[in-house]
Protein backbone atom coordinates (compact mmCIF):
# COMPACT_ATOMS: atom_id res chain seq x y z
CA UNK A 1 0.00 0.00 0.00
CA UNK A 2 1.51 3.80 -0.94
CA UNK A 3 1.00 6.19 0.98
CA UNK A 4 2.78 8.99 2.21
CA UNK A 5 1.10 11.90 4.61
CA UNK A 6 1.36 15.50 3.93
CA UNK A 7 4.29 16.85 5.55
CA UNK A 8 1.90 19.65 6.16
CA UNK A 9 1.95 22.60 8.91
CA UNK A 10 6.32 20.56 7.91
CA UNK A 11 8.42 21.35 8.62
CA UNK A 12 4.94 19.57 8.68
CA UNK A 13 6.01 22.12 8.02
CA UNK A 14 8.56 19.82 6.52
CA UNK A 15 8.03 18.88 6.72
CA UNK A 16 1.05 19.08 8.11
CA UNK A 17 1.03 21.76 10.13
CA UNK A 18 4.17 22.99 9.80
CA UNK A 19 4.75 26.90 9.74
CA UNK A 20 7.37 27.95 6.92
CA UNK A 21 9.21 30.07 9.32
CA UNK A 22 7.27 33.84 8.89
CA UNK A 23 3.95 32.06 7.88
CA UNK A 24 1.78 33.83 5.18
CA UNK A 25 -1.12 33.98 7.87
CA UNK A 26 1.09 37.00 9.38
CA UNK A 27 -0.30 38.93 12.59
CA UNK A 28 -1.09 42.46 11.46
CA UNK A 29 1.87 43.88 12.86
CA UNK A 30 5.65 42.63 13.89
CA UNK A 31 5.51 43.41 17.00
CA UNK A 32 2.30 41.53 17.86
CA UNK A 33 3.94 38.70 15.57
CA UNK A 34 6.82 38.45 18.04
CA UNK A 35 4.38 38.97 21.03
CA UNK A 36 2.66 35.52 20.27
CA UNK A 37 5.78 33.60 19.37
CA UNK A 38 7.51 34.36 22.47
CA UNK A 39 4.36 33.19 24.46
CA UNK A 40 4.56 29.88 22.81
CA UNK A 41 6.68 26.89 24.10
CA UNK A 42 9.91 26.02 22.63
CA UNK A 43 11.01 23.35 20.45
CA UNK A 44 14.53 21.23 20.09
CA UNK A 45 15.09 19.32 17.35
CA UNK A 46 17.33 15.87 17.26
CA UNK A 47 17.72 13.81 14.04
CA UNK A 48 17.67 9.88 15.07
CA UNK A 49 17.99 7.19 13.29
CA UNK A 50 14.43 5.35 12.45
CA UNK A 51 16.08 1.97 13.82
CA UNK A 52 16.82 4.00 17.06
CA UNK A 53 13.93 4.77 18.15
CA UNK A 54 12.51 3.27 20.89
CA UNK A 55 8.24 2.56 21.63
CA UNK A 56 7.82 4.99 23.53
CA UNK A 57 8.97 7.15 21.09
CA UNK A 58 6.91 5.54 18.50
CA UNK A 59 3.76 6.37 20.40
CA UNK A 60 4.59 9.97 21.00
CA UNK A 61 4.84 10.40 17.44
CA UNK A 62 2.04 8.53 16.74
CA UNK A 63 -0.37 10.35 19.38
CA UNK A 64 1.15 14.12 17.28
CA UNK A 65 -0.15 12.89 14.13
CA UNK A 66 -3.28 11.09 14.42
CA UNK A 67 -4.68 14.52 16.05
CA UNK A 68 -4.14 16.29 12.89
CA UNK A 69 -4.77 13.80 10.48
CA UNK A 70 -7.58 11.48 9.87
CA UNK A 71 -8.22 8.51 6.98
CA UNK A 72 -4.96 6.48 8.39
CA UNK A 73 -4.62 4.10 10.97
CA UNK A 74 -1.44 3.26 12.94
CA UNK A 75 -0.59 0.14 11.10
CA UNK A 76 -0.27 2.53 8.12
CA UNK A 77 1.50 5.12 9.85
CA UNK A 78 4.12 2.23 10.96
CA UNK A 79 4.40 0.50 7.69
CA UNK A 80 4.99 4.29 6.28
CA UNK A 81 8.00 5.04 8.81
CA UNK A 82 9.52 1.52 8.85
CA UNK A 83 11.61 2.13 5.39
CA UNK A 84 12.68 5.78 6.75
CA UNK A 85 16.17 6.02 7.34
CA UNK A 86 16.01 9.45 9.77
CA UNK A 87 13.21 11.38 11.80
CA UNK A 88 13.71 14.74 13.13
CA UNK A 89 12.04 15.26 16.28
CA UNK A 90 11.11 18.37 17.58
CA UNK A 91 10.64 18.13 21.48
CA UNK A 92 9.26 20.60 23.89
CA UNK A 93 12.07 22.18 25.26
CA UNK A 94 10.53 22.12 29.40
CA UNK A 95 8.70 18.56 29.11
CA UNK A 96 10.66 16.74 26.69
CA UNK A 97 7.46 15.28 24.82
CA UNK A 98 7.60 14.77 21.19
CA UNK A 99 5.75 17.89 19.21
CA UNK A 100 6.20 17.31 15.98
CA UNK A 101 8.60 15.25 13.22
CA UNK A 102 9.58 14.58 9.77
CA UNK A 103 10.51 11.48 8.30
CA UNK A 104 13.38 11.45 5.66
CA UNK A 105 14.45 8.70 3.15
CA UNK A 106 17.60 9.49 0.79
CA UNK A 107 17.58 7.15 -2.35
CA UNK A 108 19.38 7.19 -5.69
CA UNK A 109 18.09 6.34 -9.23
CA UNK A 110 19.03 7.47 -12.65
CA UNK A 111 17.09 9.94 -14.63
CA UNK A 112 18.16 9.89 -18.50
CA UNK A 113 21.29 8.01 -17.69
CA UNK A 114 22.47 10.43 -15.04
CA UNK A 115 22.53 9.47 -11.40
CA UNK A 116 20.39 11.52 -8.98
CA UNK A 117 20.27 11.56 -5.36
CA UNK A 118 16.86 12.43 -3.71
CA UNK A 119 16.06 13.47 -0.05
CA UNK A 120 12.30 12.24 0.04
CA UNK A 121 10.25 13.75 2.88
CA UNK A 122 7.59 11.43 4.45
CA UNK A 123 5.03 12.28 7.33
CA UNK A 124 5.77 15.73 8.61
CA UNK A 125 3.43 17.29 11.61
CA UNK A 126 4.71 19.81 14.31
CA UNK A 127 1.77 20.71 17.07
CA UNK A 128 -0.06 24.36 16.51
CA UNK A 129 1.06 25.38 19.60
CA UNK A 130 4.45 24.99 18.29
CA UNK A 131 3.50 26.81 14.87
CA UNK A 132 6.40 29.43 13.38
CA UNK A 133 9.51 28.50 15.21
CA UNK A 134 12.28 27.29 12.90
CA UNK A 135 13.77 24.15 14.83
CA UNK A 136 12.02 21.65 12.10
CA UNK A 137 13.77 24.03 9.25
CA UNK A 138 17.28 24.20 11.46
CA UNK A 139 17.02 20.65 11.68
CA UNK A 140 16.52 20.11 8.34
CA UNK A 141 19.03 22.19 6.46
CA UNK A 142 21.58 20.00 8.76
CA UNK A 143 20.35 17.03 7.61
CA UNK A 144 20.57 18.51 3.86
CA UNK A 145 23.85 19.63 4.47
CA UNK A 146 25.58 15.97 5.16
CA UNK A 147 23.33 14.27 2.55
CA UNK A 148 24.84 16.95 0.07
CA UNK A 149 28.22 16.64 1.30
CA UNK A 150 28.01 12.74 0.71
CA UNK A 151 27.47 13.26 -2.58
CA UNK A 152 29.13 16.35 -4.12
CA UNK A 153 29.15 15.70 -7.77
CA UNK A 154 25.80 13.84 -8.55
CA UNK A 155 22.76 16.56 -8.24
CA UNK A 156 20.52 16.32 -5.39
CA UNK A 157 17.12 17.07 -4.85
CA UNK A 158 14.39 17.64 -2.32
CA UNK A 159 11.37 15.35 -3.15
CA UNK A 160 8.21 16.61 -1.26
CA UNK A 161 5.14 16.05 -1.89
CA UNK A 162 1.99 18.77 -0.51
CA UNK A 163 -0.99 18.41 0.59
CA UNK A 164 -0.83 21.27 2.49
CA UNK A 165 -0.29 24.92 1.57
CA UNK A 166 2.35 25.61 4.58
CA UNK A 167 4.55 22.34 3.93
CA UNK A 168 5.25 23.97 -0.29
CA UNK A 169 5.66 27.32 1.48
CA UNK A 170 8.58 25.70 3.45
CA UNK A 171 10.24 25.03 -0.29
CA UNK A 172 9.01 28.21 -1.87
CA UNK A 173 10.63 30.41 1.14
CA UNK A 174 13.70 28.73 1.71
CA UNK A 175 14.78 27.09 -1.86
CA UNK A 176 16.69 29.34 -4.58
CA UNK A 177 15.48 26.79 -7.18
CA UNK A 178 12.56 24.88 -6.80
CA UNK A 179 9.48 22.95 -8.42
CA UNK A 180 6.66 23.55 -9.65
CA UNK A 181 5.97 27.48 -8.92
CA UNK A 182 4.13 30.10 -9.79
CA UNK A 183 6.16 32.48 -11.50
CA UNK A 184 7.54 30.10 -14.96
CA UNK A 185 7.31 26.67 -16.37
CA UNK A 186 8.53 23.82 -14.86
CA UNK A 187 11.74 22.71 -17.08
CA UNK A 188 12.02 19.34 -18.80
CA UNK A 189 14.75 17.95 -16.88
CA UNK A 190 13.16 18.57 -13.39
CA UNK A 191 9.46 17.56 -15.00
CA UNK A 192 11.97 14.31 -16.16
CA UNK A 193 13.39 13.85 -12.26
CA UNK A 194 9.70 14.13 -11.03
CA UNK A 195 8.10 12.05 -13.34
CA UNK A 196 10.58 9.19 -11.98
CA UNK A 197 11.14 10.04 -8.47
CA UNK A 198 7.29 10.06 -8.58
CA UNK A 199 7.00 6.79 -10.40
CA UNK A 200 8.95 5.15 -8.39
CA UNK A 201 7.27 5.36 -5.41
CA UNK A 202 3.89 6.23 -6.34
CA UNK A 203 3.28 3.97 -9.00
CA UNK A 204 -0.28 4.14 -10.61
CA UNK A 205 -1.22 7.06 -7.79
CA UNK A 206 1.33 8.84 -9.71
CA UNK A 207 -0.87 11.68 -12.12
CA UNK A 208 2.11 12.52 -14.15
CA UNK A 209 -0.18 15.07 -16.96
CA UNK A 210 -1.34 16.97 -13.40
CA UNK A 211 1.64 16.64 -11.47
CA UNK A 212 -0.57 15.12 -8.15
CA UNK A 213 -0.55 12.15 -6.51
CA UNK A 214 -4.01 10.12 -5.86
CA UNK A 215 -4.22 7.74 -3.40
CA UNK A 216 -6.46 4.98 -4.38
CA UNK A 217 -5.96 3.40 -0.57
CA UNK A 218 -5.34 4.87 2.53
CA UNK A 219 -5.96 8.85 1.96
CA UNK A 220 -4.40 10.67 4.46
CA UNK A 221 -6.08 14.45 4.99
CA UNK A 222 -6.07 16.85 7.38
CA UNK A 223 -8.68 17.06 9.70
CA UNK A 224 -11.19 19.82 8.73
CA UNK A 225 -10.59 23.52 10.16
CA UNK A 226 -6.51 22.37 9.98
CA UNK A 227 -4.26 25.12 7.98
CA UNK A 228 -7.70 26.30 6.14
CA UNK A 229 -7.54 28.52 2.76
CA UNK A 230 -9.04 31.96 2.95
CA UNK A 231 -9.28 34.98 0.62
CA UNK A 232 -6.47 36.57 2.35
CA UNK A 233 -4.35 33.74 2.21
CA UNK A 234 -4.95 33.71 -1.67
CA UNK A 235 -3.41 37.15 -2.23
CA UNK A 236 -0.28 35.17 -1.40
CA UNK A 237 0.97 34.33 -5.26
CA UNK A 238 2.49 30.98 -3.55
CA UNK A 239 -0.64 30.23 -2.25
CA UNK A 240 -2.62 30.78 -4.72
CA UNK A 241 -0.59 28.90 -7.12
CA UNK A 242 -0.78 25.79 -4.96
CA UNK A 243 -4.15 25.44 -4.76
CA UNK A 244 -4.82 26.11 -7.89
CA UNK A 245 -2.54 23.49 -8.93
CA UNK A 246 -3.63 21.08 -6.25
CA UNK A 247 -7.27 21.87 -5.73
CA UNK A 248 -8.02 18.42 -4.09
CA UNK A 249 -5.42 19.05 -1.58
CA UNK A 250 -8.30 18.86 0.73
CA UNK A 251 -9.48 15.61 -0.16
CA UNK A 252 -5.49 14.29 0.68
CA UNK A 253 -4.11 14.74 -2.92
CA UNK A 254 0.12 15.76 -3.15
CA UNK A 255 1.58 18.09 -5.35
CA UNK A 256 4.87 16.59 -6.45
CA UNK A 257 7.66 19.06 -5.84
CA UNK A 258 11.51 19.10 -6.25
CA UNK A 259 14.07 21.68 -4.96
CA UNK A 260 17.79 21.81 -5.99
CA UNK A 261 20.38 21.30 -3.08
CA UNK A 262 23.30 23.09 -4.01
CA UNK A 263 26.37 24.14 -2.25
CA UNK A 264 24.67 27.94 -3.01
CA UNK A 265 21.49 26.87 -0.62
CA UNK A 266 23.65 26.84 2.05
CA UNK A 267 24.47 29.92 2.11
CA UNK A 268 20.88 31.44 1.51
CA UNK A 269 18.59 29.49 2.95
CA UNK A 270 20.49 30.77 6.78
CA UNK A 271 20.58 34.16 5.42
CA UNK A 272 16.61 33.58 5.10
CA UNK A 273 16.13 32.65 8.57
CA UNK A 274 18.24 35.58 10.03
CA UNK A 275 16.90 37.85 8.04
CA UNK A 276 13.26 36.81 8.97
CA UNK A 277 14.06 36.51 12.72
CA UNK A 278 15.52 40.15 12.84
CA UNK A 279 12.24 41.19 10.82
Amino acid sequence: MKRAAARDSVEAATLAAVDAGSEARAAPNRDTARARAAERPRLTSKIVPVRDLDPRLHDEMWAVFSRYYEGVTRESFEKDLAPKDHVILLFDAERGSVQGFSTLQVTVTEVRGRRVVSLFSGDTIVDAAYWGQNALQKAFYRYIVRTKFAHPFTPVYWFLISKGYKTYLLLSRNYRVYWPRHDRPTPAWETAVLDRLAGERFGDDWRPELGIIRFSQCNTRLHAGVAPVDAEILAYPDIRFFVERNPGHCDGDELACLGLIDFRLFISWPLKLARRAAA
